[in-house]
């Protein structure tokens, strides 16, 4: 039997199956940040779980911390750990979502206080930790396990106030690009892609659909499915001596023209000015979910074979860059069980 035609047989099977729903709405960890306006109701290391699909509402979690200025985190790859960079001692911390505090990892140094962001590689071996240093951004490419440095980065740009890396299988972008939102002096946000290979600024893209000025620190991760979230708070210009404080707003960001979609306030009663965003993508994301929507159904299997079929790499579920039924197998064994 040829590979198109194991692929036929076998992923027909799923298709004898319901529907399978990816399970509830999908949730990201946000913490509260450095209020450095001291808005009223912000509570540094107030650790939450905000609703994706329905952004005000915000479960109050256990906090991360006493004291401590968070800047930056991420659930590292094959664990599910919430791990944070803390930059009050610029350190790596887990946080303890359940019972709430943190566990030190390690102090990176190197860095200064101030605005910051964080983002693993894929495979979760490494971290990325960025502040503004003088005139520079500095990113530093740290040891996951140690906190010990590997490289560091130092680049004249914007300053950068969260990371995101590009997922594995993403549909339009490179898996492990590392994507940043850098904040200009004027109130505006860009989407950089960075290459710390050639220490620089490899791409920009303007963020539109903001609606007001933006302030320090933001919020950016991708969805198993590739969708990128963006957290950004700021203030709005009333008078030229009034000014009004603005709760983070959620948003999705198109990353090939920037465009942004505003999903709704962070919790409405304005408390929130959030530093982080962290998909909770569980310890594997949903690999069968193929369209991204939440739902596996035909569509995923329809898409699963087109890419089987034109041997691309997403479809190779063992790694082995072999296109054969145990491929297949993996995609259905993934399909019957569901969505975290």
């Amino acid at each position: 039997m040829n590979r198109i035609a194991i692929a036929s047989t076998l992923a027909l099977t799923a298709l004898t199956a319901l529907s399978a729903n990816a399970g509830e709405p999908m949730s990201a960890y946000i913490i509260e940040g450095s209020g450095f306006f001291g808005a009223p109701g912000i509570e540094l290391t107030q650790l939450g779980r905000v609703d994706l699909s329905n952004p005000s509402s915000v479960d109050i979690l256990p906090a991360a911390g006493i004291n401590l200025r968070f800047g930056g985190a991420d659930q590292r790859p094959g664990s599910g750990e919430l791990v944070a960079f803390e930059n009050t001692t610029n350190a790596l911390r887990i946080v303890d979502t359940v019972s709430g505090g943190n566990t030190l990892i390690d102090s990176i140094g190197f860095m200064e206080s101030g605005v910051a962001g964080m983002a693993y590689s894929n495979d979760g071996s490494v971290a990325y930790v960025t502040t503004t240093v003088g005139a520079f951004v500095r990113i530093l490419t740290v040891d996951a396990d140690t906190g010990a440095m590997i490289a560091m980065n130092n680049i004249i740009t914007d300053p950068i106030s969260s990371l995101a890396v590009v997922p594995e299988g993403h549909k339009s972008l490179t898996p492990g690009d590392l994507y940043g939102l850098a904040l200009t002096a004027g109130g505006s946000v860009r989407l950089v892609r960075v290459d710390l290979g050639s220490n620089s600024i490899a791409s920009t893209q303007f963020v539109t659909g903001i609606g007001f000025n933006a302030q320090f620190e933001t919020g950016l991760d991708f969805a198993p499915d590739g969708t990128l979230y963006a957290l950004i708070q700021g203030y709005d210009e009333v008078s030229p001596d009034v000014f009004v404080e603005i709760s983070s707003h959620l948003y999705t960001i198109n990353p090939s023209n920037g465009a942004a979609t505003d999903l709704g306030v962070v919790q409405a009663d304005g408390t929130w000015d959030a530093v982080t965003l962290v998909v909770d993508a569980g310890a594997d994301g949903c690999p069968a979910d193929f369209t991204g929507d939440g739902v596996l159904d035909f569509f995923d299997v329809s898409a699963f074979l087109n890419a089987y079929n034109a041997m691309d790499p997403i479809a190779d579920f063992t790694g082995d860059g072999v296109f054969d039924f145990f491929d297949v197998s993996a995609f259905l064994s993934a399909f019957n069980t569901g969505c975290p």
